[in-house]
């Protein structure tokens, strides 16, 4: 009986150590293919969104030639993406506002000429806030035509921006190639200034910071907003463009037309709050 015994134990000695090593590689993958969270303390492995650089830009698709340029800035201390709009049409490219630096905007005409072998025919700026034209001199300085309102062309000489043209005051409609776009000033809201930019080919409302993603839970930065007046401006955009199929804000996830009701939701809870 002890002979057995010992037997028994000496099997154990040798084969308990393969078991263990067994088990612990069969649980580390059903949490990879699982996609179950690693509770063990070890840091997880980075993940490269195109923003952990402070001068890098992320390029995303997000219809047919419809692309969203991302970049980082930081507000009052707090780090935030910001979108922008690129449209590639069959006789160059369309960018809507810059992204949070000099530098960034440097980064984006090399990426966008690199990946689409097209040049920029033109920018359009959609308010006078860093997040959307603090790069307009950079284009400028490189014959890149830069359009905005009177209204932000006001705004960003107040606030020492580059001064785009307010050529769209008097040309709202504009089209280069196979693509056309409207820009539209629905009135004051985020800002005095702010307009947004509707593509017909692909039904794409680019909206700026005048609408916000439905994970915000607040309205961001309201230093230059009119509190009262926004409410209907959204709902402006709402009655001109009822078959807008993508609503793209200025920061976070794009999505549908409930990003503007959202929004009028967050106004109104605003409101019932001060």
């Amino acid at each position: 009986m002890r002979k057995r015994m010992f037997l028994f134990l000496k099997y154990l000695c040798k084969t308990l150590p393969v078991a263990i090593l067994l088990f612990c590689f069969g649980m580390n993958y059903f949490c990879k293919s699982t996609g179950l969270k690693n509770t063990s303390g070890a840091p997880p492995e980075p993940v490269d969104s195109g923003l952990s650089d402070s001068d890098s830009i992320e390029l995303i698709r997000v219809k047919e030639n419809v692309w969203v340029h991302r970049s980082s800035g930081f507000f009052k201390g707090e780090k935030i993406p910001a979108n922008g709009l690129i449209a590639v049409t069959s006789k160059g490219i369309v960018i809507v506002d810059t992204p949070w630096t000099e530098k960034q905007t440097e980064n984006l005409i090399l990426a966008v000429k690199e990946k689409f072998q097209k040049e920029i025919s033109f920018v359009i700026i959609t308010h006078a806030h860093a997040d959307r034209i603090t790069g307009a001199g950079i284009f400028i300085k490189q014959s890149v035509p830069v359009y905005s309102t009177s209204l932000t062309a006001k705004e960003a000489e107040k606030k020492g921006f580059p001064k785009p043209n307010p050529k769209l005051d008097l040309d709202p409609r504009m089209s280069l190639g196979d693509t056309g776009l409207e820009v539209y000033y629905p009135g004051q809201g985020h800002t005095k200034d702010n307009i947004v930019v509707w593509l017909p080919n692909t039904h794409i409302l680019f909206t700026g910071c005048l609408v916000k993603s439905l994970e915000s839970k607040s309205l961001g930065n309201i230093e230059d907003a009119n509190l009262n007046a926004w409410p209907m401006t959204a709902k402006n955009l709402l009655e001109r463009y009822p078959d807008a199929e993508i609503v793209v804000p200025g920061h976070g996830d794009w999505g549908k037309s409930d990003l503007i009701r959202h929004t009028i939701r967050l106004l109104n809870e605003n409101s019932k709050t001060e």
